[in-house]
């Protein structure tokens, strides 16, 4: 019956939204009608020049009302005429682009759209309302635009920001045109389909300082300018010979063996410079239907995967970003969008475990959330909790808790405001929060015992 009832509520709003005329049309209709009724009711001399005056000024009003009307219909008329012209020709350009420079303004996605050809005269708006991933729609929309003082502009392009709640791939098949007079009285929508998508970018935040060093060297015809500090790997060792340090000598093995050792000291390599950066997206639980983990848990893990590439990437490292699943290619040669793209699009999946997704030779940080599962996390880091720097990202993090308070205004004062406190009420409620909140416990525990561990907390 509820399904029932939004399914004829979505109709009727989606109707409303080729409604030829505004409420600034319905109130001034109304208050015109009133006003003029309300005047000739006013007692007056009869057959008198005062009569006579008062009937001319009314008379007057009514016909600057109706001028008023006539203007501001026949304003976006010509617009109107000349798009749908254009359409039929299927002479219509639709295109949403992404502008650089957009990683700093989180939840907010600014797009930049161009329509051409589309005749906008200087006293005509023009807004949009896009429909994306098939059943959505966006709001009524007036571009921020670059200054023009043209009379008449045949193309419309600018900047739109717009509030999206997910940090993904939207696809946008639709797009309304709104035609309307200086007044806003009238407002004549006309629809044009399209193939457009874009993605929302995440943001970077300041994290906590990481210590990450290559594991494999990947080419080492090609030396680098910057000289990066590698790790020697103590269980390997040499002879003492007499320029070695003897503080490096191994008294251990003197004392079984008699043999003087020293270990192999840190390197300066001018070649190892690529770092394996492994994010797993694996999930142990069954989140189907969960609105908290499926959107703001995987926006948070997605900034901080960013977050983190970015850190190893602005230390000078060649970051080597590796899938743990099928991810499109987009025609750029950038590889930094490629990840970014990566990252933007990559879902919580349930196909490829952690043991089976990170290669151990060449691994150098491995992102995990507290989705994963502990057992293989515990079975991984027993044998290279010193060699792999582990970064952890605990989700509950991204919801603050509910105190007593909120409980009370939420069932006796007041409905949910916006989407980020209806999350936090359904995850409250939900049966998956304390084996989540369980599961993040053990990994923390798990986790401080290794120096090469990060745990990444709240990013605002």
């Amino acid at each position: 019956m509820k399904s029932k009832f939004n399914t004829i509520l979505n109709f009727i709003k989606r109707v409303g939204f080729f409604i030829p005329f505004t409420w600034y049309f319905v109130l001034f209709v109304a208050a015109g009608w009133l006003g003029i009724v309300w005047l000739h009711k006013q007692e007056s001399i009869p057959d008198s020049a005062f009569a006579d005056i008062f009937m001319l000024l009314l008379r007057f009003a009514k016909y600057f009302c109706l001028a008023i009307l006539l203007f501001a219909f026949l304003s976006t008329v010509g617009s109107l005429l000349y798009f749908v012209v254009k359409k039929r020709r299927k002479g219509i350009d639709f295109r949403i682009n992404i502008p650089s420079g957009n990683e700093t303004q989180q939840a907010k996605q600014s797009i930049e759209i161009n329509n051409n050809p589309i005749l906008k005269p200087l006293l005509v708006f023009i807004k949009l309302r896009l429909k994306y991933d098939k059943t959505h729609f966006s709001e009524k929309f007036y571009l921020v635009k670059p200054t023009s003082f043209k009379f008449f502009n045949t193309s419309l392009n600018g900047i739109y920001n717009w509030r999206l709640p997910e940090i993904k791939e939207y696809r946008v098949d639709k797009v309304i045109v709104y035609f309307e007079d200086f007044f806003q009285f009238f407002s004549f929508a006309i629809t044009i389909d399209t193939s457009s998508n874009f993605y929302t970018k995440p943001v970077t935040y300041e994290s906590k300082i990481m210590e990450a060093f290559p594991r494999k060297t990947e080419d080492t015809a090609t030396r680098i300018e910057e000289i990066k500090k590698v790790e020697g790997e103590h269980i390997n060792y040499k002879n003492f010979e007499s320029n070695d340090d003897v503080r490096r000598i191994v008294w251990k093995i003197y004392a079984k063996n008699k043999e003087l050792v020293v270990r192999i000291p840190e390197i300066l390599d001018p070649y190892a410079s690529h770092i394996y950066l492994y994010a797993s997206f694996f999930s142990a639980f069954d989140f189907l239907g969960n609105d908290a983990v499926e959107v703001p848990f995987l926006n948070y893990y997605k900034t901080i995967c960013w977050s983190v590439y970015k850190q190893l990437s602005q230390k000078g490292f060649d970051v080597r970003y590796v899938y743990d699943q099928d991810i499109p290619q987009q025609k750029t040669n950038n590889d930094e969008e490629q990840i970014k793209y990566a990252i933007s699009v990559s879902k919580w999946q349930r196909d490829k475990e952690l043991k089976s997704y990170v290669q151990t030779k060449d691994a150098s940080v491995v992102i995990i959330s507290s989705l994963t599962d502990i057992n293989e996390v515990n079975e991984l880091i027993e044998k290279y909790g010193n060699e792999i720097s582990f970064v952890f990202v605990p989700l509950t993090d991204s919801l603050q808790k509910q105190h007593l308070g909120d409980w009370l205004q939420w069932l006796f004062v007041q409905q949910e405001k916006d989407a980020i406190a209806k999350y936090k009420t359904n995850w409250s409620l939900s049966l998956l929060r304390l084996k989540i909140a369980k599961n993040e416990k053990q990994l923390k525990l798990l986790l401080d015992k290794y120096d090469k561990s990060t745990v990444l907390g709240k990013i605002g």
